[in-house]
């Protein structure tokens, strides 16, 4: 796993670094050539580099790279935006080292800087310490270097990103690629940030990020890794029984999508829990089913399971309701809470609080229901979203979407970045919590399931689009589950 890490978090560990020995100006220099280097590989032949930089220590970044860059050969000007009587801290030695080299510097208002012909822009306006909107000339400024065709380079992040949330300040140019330094930031992992960084260049700056990071993003190791193969003589009774509590009448296809992605997921058995049997029976094939019309029936049904799925397609009447509460607050079986289910809760999800374990798999606009907040305030920091749920719930949150947030109540946080636009469709999230409840009977915990559950389901997307950001079926994710950790595997054996 990769570590994610806040501005604060920055902040704490340029400071050890620095308590520990390793002067800032060590530091800046290795940002700066570590950029330089990942800009250097890429550059075209008679390349003209523009190297933008504020009084702040981002700019710094950018002076060091001018340095390099000219060392090597580059064409390259420097623009400082503000005043220099402002460049402190380590900073200044670096934007007073250009003149030894023969960079050029230009001091210029955000309105008088000449793009001119640059072919590469390199972006230190601002880093991870900015904490408010680029305004004004600024804010105009970012907009020139976005409209114009050179490549973009950031530094650290893009001007403009919050560096813990993903959000926009305002602006932000869309990088050709973005180097990072020392440790991945949140916010370039969640959108509309995301979007803007480009390819992403991770630096070392000399000191190593912290592995006890709160946030990590998960990597496809990390899923081969917790799900290694089978012994030859497993069977279908220790793969696990999952009962799957769903689909009302008119709703049978939910539960049904549940039922096949806890199959593909590898469950050794499914049981369709419906108050629509009949109609379940007409379709099941390798699923089992079994009448569930109140809370006694479904704990009549969830004898000798080993977990279950709650939600996808149940409905939302008085009925449903007092099912799914009665059922999410008080079976013992680890259970998987979707859909309709995340309606019953929204109340007051605070009941399952010191309950029997659960994985919540809210999307943007279920979260909002249940922090009684609006879809974009859940949105503006998917992170903290998905904390607070999990703290207020005291279970497991795997808060869908682009950048999926799992969340466990002791403040860990796992974030997955893989995906395609082609999950957006109907049925996919029922596909998701039958593959969680799979993990469940298998026996992880619930953080671990939800985790794995989420980057195996997306990279099974990925591959089941094969390049299409559209046109795909839920059915189609969860028939690519298989031979999907099956390459996990395979490459994590090479």
């Amino acid at each position: 796993m990769i570590p994610l890490l806040t501005r604060e978090e920055v902040r704490a560990l340029d400071a050890r670094a620095i308590a520990g020995g390793v002067s800032g100006l060590v530091l800046m220099e290795n940002a700066g050539r570590g950029a330089a280097d990942a800009i250097l590989a890429r550059l075209e032949a008679n390349a003209r580099v523009l190297c933008l930089g504020g009084p702040g220590q981002n700019g710094g970044d950018a002076w060091v790279v001018a340095r390099h860059l000219a060392c090597a050969g580059v064409a390259v000007r420097a623009v400082l935006i503000g005043d220099p009587s402002k460049v402190r801290g380590d900073a200044r030695p670096n934007l007073d080292a250009l003149a030894h080299v023969g960079v050029p510097l230009e001091v210029c208002a955000p309105n008088e800087v000449a793009l001119d012909d640059a072919t590469w822009i390199v972006d230190g306006l601002f880093g991870t310490g900015l904490d408010r909107a680029i305004e004004g000339a600024l804010a105009e400024l970012v907009r020139r270097l976005d409209a114009h065709p050179a490549s973009i380079v950031a530094l650290d992040l893009p001007s403009g990103v919050d560096a813990s949330t993903g959000a926009i300040l305002g602006v932000a140019p869309r990088a050709t690629f973005t180097v990072t330094f020392a440790a991945h930031k949140r916010g370039l992992w969640q959108y509309p940030g995301r979007a803007h960084v480009g390819e992403l260049v991770l630096a070392s700056i000399g000191v190593p990020a912290p592995r006890d990071a709160l946030a990590m993003l998960v990597e496809d190791d990390d899923v081969a890794r917790l799900l290694p193969r089978r012994a030859p003589d497993s069977h279908k009774g220790r793969a696990g029984h999952v009962l799957v509590i769903a689909g009302a009448p008119g709703k049978t296809g939910a539960a049904l999508l549940a039922g096949h992605g806890a199959l593909r997921g590898g469950a050794g058995l499914v049981t369709i829990g419906s108050r629509a049997p009949d109609a379940i029976d007409a379709k099941v094939v390798e699923l089992m089913s079994a009448p569930v019309r109140d809370v006694a029936s479904a704990f009549a049904a969830l004898d000798r399971k080993d977990a279950a799925v709650l939600g996808p397609g149940l409905g939302t009447d008085e009925d449903a309701r007092a099912l799914a509460l009665g059922f999410a607050t008080r079976a013992p079986a680890p259970t998987a809470i979707d859909a309709d289910a995340l309606t019953a809760l929204a109340d007051d999800v605070a009941c399952l609080r010191g309950g029997p374990p659960r994985v919540l798999t809210p999307h943007p606009a279920e979260a909002a229901r249940l922090l009684h907040a609006s879809t974009e305030d859940v949105q503006r920091d998917r992170y903290e979203s998905a904390r607070v749920l999990a703290e207020r719930s005291g279970q497991v949150v795997l808060l869908k979407g682009a950048g999926s947030v799992i969340a466990s109540p002791d403040g860990r946080l796992r974030v997955i970045a893989a995906g395609t636009p082609a999950l957006g469709v109907a049925g996919t999230g029922d596909v998701l919590a039958g593959l969680v409840g799979a993990l469940l009977a298998e026996g992880h915990d619930t953080f671990d399931a939800a985790w794995a559950a989420a980057h195996l389901h997306a990279r099974a997307g990925e591959r089941a689009a094969a390049g299409r950001d559209r046109g795909l079926l839920a059915r189609e994710v969860a028939d690519a589950l298989p031979a999907t950790l099956d390459s996990l595997r395979a490459s994590r054996a090479v």
